[in-house]
């Protein structure tokens, strides 16, 4: 055997074991013992908070699932909904089997809070009953239950909550949530068939069955609020406000509430600040009722229908301010993505490079082809490197501006700015693995992207664009234009809010394309144009193509800097060649 089949021998031996140390266990990690033993609540979120942004990834997923197990307790959905989506990731992504039951069991609890589409709801809940074991499983097929009983599967939630009832009754736990659930099941399924009848055959009441009919339905509806009000007799022994709650609006649903009881769930409501509980119970319900006057009540229904609004409200703000949050992941994600392969390409390029050394030492006839590939490779490189610097200089600007709308609480600019900026990236991402793109092609991006920035700061800033036919179908290098006009619109956008402009225009002379960038100049900034980042990016990838053309005289990148006009000045040749 050879000394090159050794390394290579060698080599697969260390990727291998390589590959067996990254692996982590699954398993529950043992700090959550820990966790679960600590008397203080705040002091489990902190212990929590820190397992979930541990970087063991089993770990975090742990931690992220509990928060939001956590959240969900105390009502705060949109924030267990920012956990549940961390866990997700992880627990998909390293195929958590243990996880996957409660993922699934909080993901369709969450969604339904937040008033979600039902059958959304309901298969995930049916993909955790279907995952779980235990009294965990009963659990979910309770939530279940519920969730068809919003869809008006009335059939199936009594089938499901009679044995529930019957299991936790003969084990001796609280059965008011269930009941609660099974009595308005069967008190809409009574009413749906009381009404059905009603509607049908009305001119004939003496037809066979037609009595048995309508006392059957009655025993449903009068099952039903006896159900109720034996969910009612046990409610002190639920822990939970939320599952309180949810017993209170559907025995106000049906009417099984007495005054008495009217005006504890009254009570209830207002001093756990449930507001639409509240203001439900005020707008369905006599003065006389509530021991007060028609004044005072009609005064307090005013106010707990403003605290209902206002919270309202406040959580659309907070689910706007989630997805702005989890849109910045996502961006930052995809950064860190390009980030990964670019890492793992030249790790490949490292692996091949060492391939092609030791073909060189046994092949030395292909020494010219194998030149030829490495350097293809190394263009590669560079432009991969182009990009991804040029990419996250413009996202970080872009949700910075996104940042100012959310700030200033621009709520509907805020939304329609992120719809053009996915409008922006998608068109960036469909040809960011194109070298060349057209003229033309490229002026339609700046235009994008010029529609952007009009809806952020610079809506004084005037654009125009001058594009012949023949120049708009001579290819050039993708991305080279967009850092001019960022930097046209950082310097004369900012320079005065009167008599701004900026003009794009592209031409040929001879075998040359001249595109050139002009703006207002940059005024009476402090600051002289031409010392960023942006500007120097466009140079390196000048001097990249200069270096690799056969017509490199022809390859210019000239600036000129005015407090009243300011000029970038692109030459290449009219053919990439």
């Amino acid at each position: 055997m050879s000394w090159a089949s050794h390394l290579r021998n060698l080599a697969l031996c260390s990727l291998t074991l390589l590959l067996f140390a990254c692996q982590e266990t699954q398993e529950r990690p043992a700090e959550l013992v820990t966790i679960e033993l600590t008397d203080n609540f705040n002091e489990r979120r902190k212990l929590l908070r820190k397992l979930s942004e541990s970087t063991n990834e089993n770990k975090a997923a742990w931690g992220s699932i509990y928060l939001c197990q956590y959240d969900v307790a105390e009502y705060q959905f949109v924030s267990a909904l920012d956990h549940l989506s961390k866990a997700e990731d992880l627990i998909i992504q390293r195929n958590i089997e243990v996880l996957k039951p409660k993922l699934y069991y909080l993901k369709a609890h969450i969604y339904w809070n937040l008033g979600l589409d039902i059958t959304t709801v309901t298969d995930f809940s049916l993909k955790a009953i279907g995952l779980a074991t235990g009294t965990s499983k009963r659990t979910y097929e309770g939530n279940y239950a519920t969730y068809l009983l919003d869809a008006g599967e009335y059939e199936q939630v009594i089938e499901i909550e009679e044995r529930l009832v019957g299991e936790f009754e003969a084990e001796g736990f609280n059965t008011s949530e269930a009941k609660a659930v099974l009595g308005a099941a069967y008190y809409y399924f009574g009413l749906q068939d009381k009404e059905r009848d009603n509607s049908m055959e009305v001119q004939d009441p003496l037809r066979p069955g037609f009595i048995d009919d309508i006392e059957q339905n009655t025993r449903y509806i009068n099952r039903g609020l006896s159900l109720m009000k034996q969910s009612l007799a046990t409610l002190d022994g639920v822990p939970n406000v939320v599952d309180k709650q949810h017993v209170y609006e559907r025995a106000l649903d049906i009417g099984a509430l007495s005054d008495e009881e009217i005006r504890t769930c009254l009570e209830f409501a207002e001093a756990n600040k449930l507001w639409s509980l509240a203001y439900k119970v005020r707008n369905s319900t006599e003065a006389e009722v509530l021991n007060e006057s028609t004044e005072v009540a009609s005064q307090r229904l005013t106010k707990v229908l403003i605290k209902n609004l206002e919270e309202k409200e406040a959580f659309k703000r907070e689910i706007l301010g989630y997805e702005f949050e989890r849109s910045k992941r996502e961006t930052e994600a995809q950064i860190s993505r390009e980030a990964s392969a670019q890492i793992t390409f030249i790790v490949a390029l490292f692996a091949a490079l060492l391939i092609l050394l030791i073909s060189v030492i046994f092949y030395r006839t292909q020494n010219l082809a194998n030149q030829a590939k490495i350097e293809k490779q190394d263009s590669n490189i560079l432009l991969a490197n182009y990009k991804n610097r040029i990419r996250p200089h413009f996202l970080f600007n872009q949700l910075n501006n996104v940042n100012g709308f959310i700030s200033q609480e621009k709520w509907e600019e805020a939304q329609e700015y992120i719809g053009l900026l996915s409008v922006h990236l998608r068109s960036s991402l469909e040809n960011s693995e194109v070298e060349s793109t057209k003229v033309r092609t490229e002026f339609k991006r700046i235009e994008n992207y010029v529609a952007l920035q009009q809806k952020s700061s610079f809506a004084h800033v005037k654009f125009e664009v001058e594009l012949d036919h023949i120049s708009g179908e001579i290819k050039i290098p993708g991305g080279l234009l967009q850092p001019l006009v960022e930097n046209s619109y950082k310097y004369a956008g900012n320079a005065s809010e009167h008599n701004s402009w900026i003009k794009l225009t592209a031409r040929t002379k001879g075998d040359a394309l001249i595109i050139m960038v002009e703006d207002s100049g940059y005024g009476f900034l402090e600051r002289v144009p031409g010392t960023g980042s942006g500007l120097a990016l466009v140079q390196e990838r000048i001097e990249f193509n200069r270096a690799k053309s056969s017509r490199s005289e022809l390859w210019r990148f000239e600036t000129d800097f005015g407090k009243r006009k300011s000029t970038v000045k692109l030459t290449m040749p009219s053919r990439l060649v």
